[in-house]
């Protein structure tokens, strides 16, 4: 599907110029459609800038598109420190820090300032979308799309409804999001919606291993073996020590008594650890010219082991936790079928595919 049948969408406004942002709008620039990006700040939009122009490059050098290509989605990109050219815009998604006071701010100023028929999203990965949109007039046109970073390289995209969302718009927005190449699935608004909730239980039990006194190397080790590209707390480097400390507090928080957020992260946030996020290069691991490996030299002083208890097999415990969580999403109505937690987990997690998909697995495996 090309922009030009994408449902009627072919003018789409990014708020928000950071990685994720910038990513989105690169590759919906790429792909035919007329986007432009806002940011208060110059700086920012100067970053993005020259992140979607080395995007741009690194498609070409990778023969995905050809020079002349790359120049035209150049062309269809427009930056912005106000809201010019919004009131042209058919589909807008906000990108912003993950607050609900930030984005119930912008979503207000966004509704002040698009068509009467425009759709408004949002790309938060965990918060409901009720929460900071159900303010803003015809609350029947917003919902959330989640793309995944890098934007470039993951195909899943969450397509997240509320009770409020028309069906109709549900689906231009999934037609839209195929016309991007990629791979659409449908999640009720709830606290997490379906991979970062998943995901996060499995990352803060794996957290919390390690903190009663698990080998770093022994964890990720396991994980790697069942066939994870990598381990979850190498995994935690890549999303951001710091990230995910914040998503263990908001699933602490919409999950009262289910989910005991553990405080490992903090600490190493504390301690200037945030694993490989904007430059850094010390986290759980070390990263350096020679590769990386364990950071057992700085973390150890900030394991503070407690509740020690006979270790568990790491990859037989995880996957345990993973499933479960993803049974209670089937069973909460999170998504339709079991088909869609597969996909979400296999193509925005990286759940093996030598294993299918994660229920498959789990029900092959009984």
């Amino acid at each position: 599907m090309s922009a030009e049948v994408a449902a009627g969408i072919r003018r789409v406004g990014v708020v928000g110029a950071g990685v994720m942002g910038s990513g989105i709008a690169q590759w919906m620039a790429a792909r035919g459609f007329d986007v432009v990006l806002r940011d208060a700040q110059p700086a920012a939009l100067g970053r993005a800038a020259e992140v979607m122009r080395g995007l741009f490059a690194g498609a070409v050098a990778r023969r995905k598109m050809s020079e002349a290509e790359a120049a035209a989605g150049l062309q269809r990109l427009a930056t912005t420190t106000g809201w010019d050219g919004f009131d042209t815009c058919d589909l807008v998604i906000e990108a912003i820090i993950e607050e609900v006071g930030a984005k119930r701010r912008v979503f207000s100023e966004i509704a002040a300032v698009v068509r009467p028929d425009a759709i408004v999203a949002s790309n938060t990965s965990a918060l409901p979308i009720e929460e900071f949109a159900g303010h803003v007039p015809y609350p029947e046109r917003t919902l959330g799309l989640h793309f995944f970073n890098p934007v470039s390289r993951m195909a899943l995209v969450e397509l997240v409804v509320t009770p409020h969302t028309a069906p109709a718009v549900r689906d231009r927005v999934r037609d839209f999001a195929r016309a991007l190449g990629k791979h659409p699935v449908t999640c009720r608004s709830t606290p997490g919606f379906l991979v970062t909730r998943v995901l996060f239980f499995y990352l803060n039990e794996a957290v919390r291993l390690w903190e009663q006194g698990g080998d770093l190397s022994a964890i990720d080790g396991a994980l790697r073996a069942f066939g994870w590209p990598m381990g979850p707390l190498r995994l935690i480097d890549e999303v951001g020590v710091d990230v995910t400390d914040f998503i263990f507090g908001e699933l602490a928080h919409y999950y009262p008594g289910r989910f005991a957020g553990t405080t490992a992260c903090g600490r190493l946030v504390a301690a200037g650890l945030l694993g490989r996020k904007n430059g850094a290069s010390r986290g759980f691991y070390r990263y350096g010219p020679e590769g990386e490996m364990a950071n057992d030299l700085e973390t150890r002083a900030l394991q503070a082991v407690v509740g020690v208890r006979p270790a568990p097999e790491p990859a037989a415990y995880l996957m345990e936790i993973m499933v479960a969580e993803a049974r209670r999403c089937m069973a909460e109505g999170v998504v339709a079928a079991a088909a869609d937690v597969d996909d979400a987990l296999r193509l925005g997690a990286g759940f093996p595919l030598s294993r299918g998909g994660l229920l498959a697995w789990a029900d092959g495996a009984k």
